[in-house]
């Protein structure tokens, strides 16, 4: 059975020989230190043209440190974020419940933050959050002019600007212009290794050596300092490598399945030229028959077009997310196809 979106669940004993293999003669690691962390820090210090990095075992770990560090510095608790962030609706308020943050709104629920919103607030500011692509908006990117006005506004106001870049590798085609770049606009930032890049576990917080360095600390008290982390450390080192060059086949194969699929007749997908690797499809219908013939269609044709519906706000419609991974990548536009003009065809009986 293959799957149209993210990747093929892993198999425990091909991650760990392909690992094995890959990890040739590498020193184990002891307390997040060792040959192997100093490779996966130089790798993301050059990649990102950052000064420094920092492995972290989960990425909201990573996200909230570094609100604790912004935050502390400014002397003030409270955070912009957007409302539909991954911080308001997958961590369970994590900055509010365990961090002491409290967090005022940056634009609207159903659009993308601007400068104007950002101007818009007048109380003082520990800290701001840009999430890119917002996800839950179908994979948004504002334009590069759009970030750049957000990011001028921040450092005039001397707010530090933090990037939620769980999804930054795949969002660099979009933008067309080397991740340093990219990443110069923010104070700090946080990327993943187990989504694009398609790793084990984990993430990193990279900006200055100071913020790093004040990272550690709260890496500590925080519970981020595994004695062994060689496993998850490998796979983020060969994600980069195997992974990394595929970002732009990724966005290309989204583009492609996006103007397949909105040929449709009643069919919308937004947007409608993928920004990243992830679009949205709707059309109307019921959602306990839609999962029924998810399931019909993939015993017929081998592939599953959806794992989860997404929520919408007219109930007549029915909405889910399409990711292109390692997956995808491998799946015909001729299955596709088929595969999708049968599930409207059964979803409409």
């Amino acid at each position: 059975m293959q799957k149209l979106s993210f990747d093929e669940e892993p198999n425990p004993s091909q991650v760990l020989h392909s690992l094995a293999v890959y990890s040739k003669n590498r020193d184990s690691d002891k307390y997040m230190s060792g040959e192997i962390f100093d490779e996966l820090h130089n790798n993301l210090r050059e990649v990102l043209g950052v000064e420094d990095a920092l492995y972290l075992p989960s990425g909201k770990m990573a996200q909230m440190i570094a609100m604790k560090l912004h935050t502390s510095q400014r002397r003030c608790s409270r955070i912009a974020v957007h409302p539909r962030s991954h911080m308001e609706e997958y961590e369970a308020r994590a900055y509010s419940e365990l961090w002491g943050l409290s967090a005022v709104q940056l634009g609207g629920y159903d659009r993308l933050p601007t400068a104007e919103d950002l101007d818009n607030i007048k109380e003082k500011l520990g800290a701001v959050v840009i999430e890119l692509p917002m996800r839950k908006l179908g994979c948004l990117l504002p334009s590069w002019d759009q970030l750049c006005a957000i990011s001028d506004t921040a450092r005039e106001r001397n707010i530090p600007l933090h990037l939620d870049g769980a999804r930054l590798w795949e969002s660099q085609p979009f933008y067309d212009r080397p991740y340093a770049e990219i990443v110069s606009i923010f104070d700090s930032v946080y990327v993943s290794f187990d989504k694009g890049l398609g790793c084990l576990a984990g993430g990193a917080l990279v900006g200055t050596s100071k913020l790093v360095d004040e990272a550690k600390i709260w890496q500590r008290r925080a519970g981020g300092r595994s004695l062994r982390s060689f496993p998850t450390i490998l796979s983020a080192l060969q994600g980069l490598e195997e992974r990394l060059p595929l970002m732009a086949e990724f966005h290309e194969k989204a583009k492609d399945l996006a103007t397949v699929m909105g040929k449709f007749s009643g069919v919308s997908v937004a947007p409608r030229l993928p920004h990243a690797n992830a679009f949205f499809v709707t059309f109307q219908g019921n959602r306990a028959r839609a999962y029924r013939m998810r399931d019909r269609v993939a015993s017929e044709t081998g592939l599953r077009l959806f794992e989860e519906l997404v929520d919408c706000v007219d109930q007549s419609m029915i909405r889910f997310e399409v990711t292109i991974r390692g997956a995808g990548l491998i799946v015909t536009d001729d299955n596709v196809i088929e595969s999708f003009k049968r599930f409207l065809e059964y979803c409409s009986e």
